[in-house]
């Protein structure tokens, strides 16, 4: 990745539930009566998919086209689910959790770790792939018991977590520690999310956006030939948005305490720091504007767990990416690059 070889040169050496974070913004009536003129559709279509709803949208002069080229991207999506999901039995990655052990593990797989390490190494940590022995400590101990798990637990699972505890190559790949695991959760979805978006840059397509839940990717135009106007979601008010953002080939993920949570106050989540074995207590949510979804997707949810001060001077090092921060006092804080966004509240 050249922005992640250029910061280490620099530097010396990222309830879900019908929550979206981003949403799509227009106008259907005024869109609808430019298509007479420009002879040009939007053919949409939502399907639930990585748990979350998923939404293609297509720009086409030719409907059934547009509808093929849909259907094409969803499966690729259930293709790519099928290699990341660690719930589903039989998976390369639930083989490699109860085994401790994959033989000829899938390009893609190899591509997204590589691609976790490298994340893992720019953010000191705060971003670890092996962080699912804390992540599910967590939500089994809520499930089971309706609270938070004790402070022997928690050493017990961060004991299991670093990624110097794996090891790879094109042949297999192997965990170090009997009861290591790895979650995919905070790459994975963005990944998938940019080898659908390759699918829909077909020939004849005008633009297209991909809208998965936190992660959205847009290419090219929209209707009227301009960028894609998308809205982020303010973190505390649902009905609200935070800012509104023009996107055209690129992406945007967020990463929040309200997408899934464990507590009504949002003090416990899905997202742990994989240091302390901890949610983080400073901050309520990071969206972050990349070229791919992947590096959006990971580097919010990094970010997130960085805080204010070093999650924000690292977007600022990163060349192309930028970013705004909602504390949890409900402070906002962006990059340089964000700053020409006005915060709507």
């Amino acid at each position: 990745m050249e922005w992640f070889q250029a910061v280490m040169k620099r530097r010396k050496a990222l309830k879900i539930g019908g929550i979206s974070a981003m949403t799509a913004i227009g106008s259907i009536g005024v869109m609808r009566s430019v298509l007479a003129e420009l002879d040009f559709d939007l053919v949409k279509e939502t399907r639930t998919k990585m748990g979350t709803l998923v939404t293609i949208s297509v720009v086409h002069r030719d409907v059934s086209i547009a509808r093929t080229i849909i259907d094409e991207a969803f499966v690729e999506i259930d293709r790519l689910e099928a290699l990341f999901s660690r719930y589903r039995e039989g998976t390369p990655l639930w083989v490699l959790n109860r085994e401790g052990i994959l033989e000829n593990p899938p390009s893609e797989m190899l591509e997204v770790l590589t691609h976790a390490l490298e994340i893992d190494t720019l953010t000191d940590g705060a971003f670890d792939v092996t962080v699912a022995p804390l992540v599910d400590l967590y939500s089994n101990s809520f499930e089971e018991m309706g609270e938070l798990p004790s402070e022997v637990q928690i050493e017990n699972a961060l004991s299991l977590v670093g990624s110097q505890g794996i090891n790879f190559d094109r042949d297999k790949i192997v965990f170090e520690r009997d009861g290591m695991s790895l979650s995919f959760d905070g790459i994975a979805k963005g990944y998938i999310v940019d080898q659908a978006v390759k699918i829909i840059k077909k020939e004849g397509v005008r633009g297209g956006l991909i809208d998965a839940g936190g992660d959205m990717s847009a290419t090219g135009e929209d209707l009227l030939g301009e960028s894609w106007r998308l809205a982020i979601q303010h973190p505390r008010n649902p009905g609200s948005y935070l800012c509104l953002i023009d996107l055209s080939d690129g992406a945007v993920a967020t990463s929040g305490d309200y997408m899934q949570y464990l507590t009504e106050d949002f003090i416990v989540h899905h997202i742990v720091d994989p240091r302390l074995g901890t949610s983080p207590d400073h901050t309520s949510s990071v969206s972050v504007i990349a070229s791919t979804a992947a590096e959006a997707d990971a580097l919010s949810t990094a970010t997130l767990v960085l805080g204010p001060e070093k999650g924000i001077r690292l977007l600022n090092e990163l060349p192309g990416v930028e970013g705004i921060l909602v504390t949890k006092d409900q402070e906002v804080i962006k990059t340089e690059e964000f700053s020409r966004y006005e915060v709507t509240i």
